[in-house]
């Protein structure tokens, strides 16, 4: 299990993904609250993002995100170190995701 520091960093890592150039294109005019759960350290947090650039990442819960992500710590972060396929984890269950099917595709390029 990892620690919030290092979940933390990892969620940094997709929030700097969206100042990547190749990316940017890709995200122009995406507006959306990307809630990321954690069961085994029993926190969530929400990256919030306006017109395509992320604003903040929060420790918060959201009612109804935009986008909901369920994963254990270690998966995520084994995901962001491609040690781990995102689609695998998805596929088995060790990644679930919530969203309309056009958010989730644009997730996908994030991991």
């Amino acid at each position: 299990m990892a620690s919030k520091k290092d979940i933390e960093n990892a969620l940094n890592l997709i929030k700097e993904k969206f100042n990547d150039p190749k990316l940017k294109q890709r995200f122009s005019g995406f507006s959306k609250n990307m809630q990321f759960t954690f069961p085994d350290l029993n926190t969530s947090y929400v990256i919030k993002v306006e017109n395509g650039e992320a604003k903040s990442i929060e420790e918060e819960t959201l009612d109804e995100p935009d986008i909901h992500v369920t994963v254990e710590s270690n998966v995520l972060i084994d995901i962001l170190n491609k040690k781990t396929n995102p689609m695998k984890a998805y596929t088995t269950g060790k990644l679930k995701a919530k969203g309309k099917l056009t958010d989730l595709l644009k997730l996908q390029k994030l991991m």
